[in-house]
């Protein structure tokens, strides 16, 4: 009798010490799992804003390069025809301050090829957004050529930091 009963405890100890191995391990296996899914979220999360800071750097003029002589150039336009001007401050966006918004205001007497030659290359070029395009809105100054209009053209320039964004 005492074997059968020896037998019968270490059966039931065998049982419970099974049972809560069975409880530690699917607790383990949950931990892992939720772990494993933060894991992945993060990693498409990093990949995300990877992504954003792609797509900011394709859309977007670098840092320097916003400067009125500079931005002249690149459009052909100066006096004594169109003029860059920048209205107000920059706003600055995100966290780190490393995107950058202006407006802009392009205005003078031109011709509507001009004009149109110019909304190309600012199509080409990253960061201009134009939101406002009048031609032969106002009347041209005394002593203007009869085929010249006065054009005011605004709109945004998205600007963002290389050292910031990488």
């Amino acid at each position: 009798m005492m074997p059968f009963i020896i037998g019968l405890v270490i059966a039931i100890f065998s049982s419970v010490l099974g049972f809560y191995q069975y409880l530690s391990n699917t607790d383990a296996t949950e931990q892992a799992t939720a772990a494993l899914a933060e894991a992945v979220d993060m990693k498409e999360q990093g990949q995300a804003l990877s992504e954003r800071i792609r797509q900011v750097r394709r859309t977007s003029l670098t840092m320097g390069d916003d400067q009125k002589f500079t931005l002249e150039r690149l459009l052909d336009i100066g006096a004594p025809g169109l003029e860059w001007r920048f209205v107000g401050q920059p706003r600055q966006y995100g966290a780190n301050r490393a995107l950058y918004r202006h407006t802009f205001r392009i205005s003078g007497a031109t011709t509507y090829p001009e004009v149109q030659a110019l909304l190309e290359r600012m199509n080409q070029l990253p960061g201009f957004v134009v939101h406002r395009m009048c031609f032969a809105c106002t009347q041209t100054p005394r002593g203007t050529p009869e085929n010249l209009r006065m054009t005011q053209i605004e709109g945004y320039l998205y600007v963002y930091d290389p050292n910031t964004l990488y």
